[in-house]
């Protein structure tokens, strides 16, 4: 499978425009490889996964959290130095799809709410509507054998690019049509006929955090085995007051504590997350479960290896599990 054309399939569903805006979403390390074999999946860009998946065999890694929020010198050898070393003398591809992948409410990120059979739900924090819009055009030689096209694959306001038999079809959302046609104009010979074409994706509401109801009203008691039964850790941290009974659910996968008062506002009786800092928790109107963010997006990376398994026959794909590196120590653990 092309690596341009895996990329615009990862970008189907972590779209680029639902991102936050300090994020680093998108290719970290970039290969020479046009073409991929072997695709692995995992929660983070450790040196362990890196290791693990060379010795696998992959030529691709797609991992959930970036390499790095903002780029550094190679001056040191250290982890860092080791993991870039290690990718580019493999020729392997880092991908990254965090908040992109965070957004979408539809992909793997709503995992928990289909685990819970959670109903009419809705986004907490909207980010964007993607509306997706394509141009077709036939790209002369000198464009096809360019940079350009790679530079066109990591442009903010692009959602994918993809080789349709001798077309180039460039994927963006409706409301940066201006932007992306006066850079294409911009890095073109000359301006090429633009076709209109069908994109392969609906338009969607992209955003974080999400809420939904129970198929029935249950005590929290019932609720903590429920949510036990699919959330794989030993132990949660609560915060706030338990309610007697649970109807609504709220949840935000990895560090979504700022989305709680608006979950309690909306009528949650318990909002659910990865992380929560000391004075969300000592603050809170609503009761708060902090089941780690390890668990939460451990899952949903392992659901989207699944997904990705399905629609894509012509490579191998596989996870790479890893350990939470939050652990309870002490007499009472194990």
């Amino acid at each position: 499978m092309k690596t341009a054309d895996l990329i615009g399939k990862i970008e189907d569903t972590a779209i680029l425009c639902g991102a936050a805006t300090w994020d680093n979403c998108g290719v970290q390390i970039p290969n020479r490889r046009k073409n991929v074999q072997k695709l692995a999946l995992a929660l983070d860009p450790t040196e362990e996964t890196i290791q693990a998946a060379i010795a696998q065999g992959a030529d691709f890694i797609l991992t959930h959290h970036p390499l790095l929020m903002k780029p550094r010198y190679l001056n040191r050898l250290d982890t860092h130095f080791s993991i870039v070393s290690a990718l580019i003398q493999n020729d392997i591809c880092l991908y990254s799809a965090h908040t992109s992948l965070d957004a979408n409410p539809e992909g793997p990120a709503g995992w928990l709410a289909r685990a819970l059979e959670l109903q009419d739900c809705k986004i907490l924090g909207a980010s964007c509507t993607f509306e997706p819009e394509a141009i077709a055009f036939t790209p002369s030689r000198k464009t096809a054998a360019s940079s350009m096209l790679y530079e066109w694959e990591n442009h903010p306001h692009i959602h994918c690019v993809r080789h349709v038999e001798q077309m180039i079809n460039v994927t963006y959302n409706k409301e940066h049509r201006s932007t992306v046609l006066a850079q294409l104009a911009a890095d073109l010979d000359e301006l090429p006929i633009f076709i209109p074409s069908t994109p392969d994706t609906a338009s969607r509401s992209l955003g974080f955090g999400t809420i939904g109801t129970l198929p029935k009203t249950v005590s929290f008691g019932i609720f903590a085995e429920q949510l036990a039964s699919v959330v794989d850790r030993d132990y949660w941290v609560k915060s706030g007051p338990t309610p007697e009974s649970v109807t609504k659910i709220a949840y935000c996968t990895g560090s979504g504590s700022d989305f709680a008062p608006k979950a309690f506002a909306m009528g949650a009786d318990v909002f659910i997350t990865g992380d929560v800092k000391y004075h969300s928790a000592l603050d809170t109107t609503g009761c708060i479960l902090d089941v780690g963010h390890f668990s939460l997006e451990e899952e949903m990376m392992r659901q989207f290896a699944l997904q990705l398994a399905t629609e894509l026959e012509d490579i191998e794909i596989f996870f790479l599990p890893a350990q939470d590196p939050m652990r309870l120590i002490g007499p009472f653990a194990e």
